[in-house]
């Protein structure tokens, strides 16, 4: 093997015992993304039951806007 390979290798072998390390050590960042916050990724269970937006409710029509034309 080559310098080339030996790098690639120990990388290799050195990212997936740090990926592993974090997967099983847990309570890490992962386990709180998107748990809190207002964006788009809220989970229904984090709001409480009267605040929670109905699913029965019809949205907004989308408003008409004119098309452009195009250049000929």
């Amino acid at each position: 093997m080559n310098a080339f390979e030996v790098v690639v290798v120990v990388v290799c072998v050195i990212a997936l015992l740090v990926a592993a390390a974090a997967f099983f050590r847990g309570n890490g960042a992962f386990d709180r993304f998107g748990r809190r916050g207002s964006t788009w990724f809220d989970h229904n269970e984090d709001i409480a039951a009267d605040d929670r937006p109905s699913e029965d409710d019809r949205d907004d029509p989308i408003p008409k806007r004119p098309l452009r034309g195009r250049p000929q």
